[in-house]
C-alpha cells in the first residue's frame, strides 16, 4: 500500500512539473516570428524601448505569456489565436525574448 501511495505521489508531481514548464523554443525562429508579426512596432526592436511594455528578458512564465497573446488585457494589443500562431511559435518567441535579458 505504501508503494502505491509513493507511485501516485510521484505521478502527481511529474504531471505538476510537466504542466508548469515551458516547451522548448527555438530563439532564431522566435526572432523571425516577432519581426514578421510587427511586434517591434509597439514593443521596440529587440523587445525594448517601444511604446508598449518591454518584453526583453521576460519576467513572466510561459503560461502567462501564452495567455496574454491569446487574450490580451489591453484593447490595443491584437489577439493571436492558435490558428494564426501555434503554441510552438509562442514557445520560440518566448525563448528569444527570455534570452534578450542576458544581453
Amino acid at each position: 500500500m505504501r508503494q502505491l501511495i509513493s507511485i501516485i505521489c510521484c505521478i502527481i508531481l511529474l504531471v505538476f512539473f510537466w504542466g508548469c514548464s515551458s516547451p522548448t523554443g527555438n530563439p532564431e525562429n522566435g526572432k523571425r516570428w516577432y519581426s514578421k508579426n510587427n511586434c517591434f512596432s509597439c514593443h521596440g526592436i529587440e523587445g525594448k524601448e517601444g511604446k508598449a511594455p518591454q518584453l526583453a528578458g521576460l519576467k513572466m512564465n510561459y503560461s502567462s505569456f501564452l495567455r496574454k497573446l491569446r487574450k490580451p488585457d489591453s484593447t490595443i494589443m491584437p489577439t493571436f489565436p492558435e490558428e494564426e500562431v501555434t503554441d510552438q511559435d509562442v514557445a520560440d518567441m518566448y525563448s528569444w525574448l527570455k534570452g534578450l535579458g542576458s544581453k
